[in-house]
């Protein structure tokens, strides 16, 4: 879902361009990449976090509560 929400706002159709510098257009595209680059890091530190203190292994179990928690 997110994808499709940041693809949405960095690409804006042909009629909006016109009303948008280029500029801003690329400033805004940089700092939604930013903030999703820093959103992915912050949940993988996570996840690891929580597989440490939950043993170290990945196994089914810890996989099913890693999806249910995390995502």
């Amino acid at each position: 879902m997110l994808a499709v929400i940041t693809h949405s706002l960095i690409s804006p159709t042909i009629d909006e361009r016109s009303d948008i510098e280029p500029g801003i257009l690329t400033l805004v595209s940089r700092m939604v990449h930013a903030i999703h680059a820093a959103n992915q890091r912050r949940l993988e530190r996570q996840i690891g976090e929580y597989v440490e203190t939950n043993g170290g292994r990945i196994t089914d179990d810890l996989e099913r509560r890693i999806g249910q928690f995390f995502c």
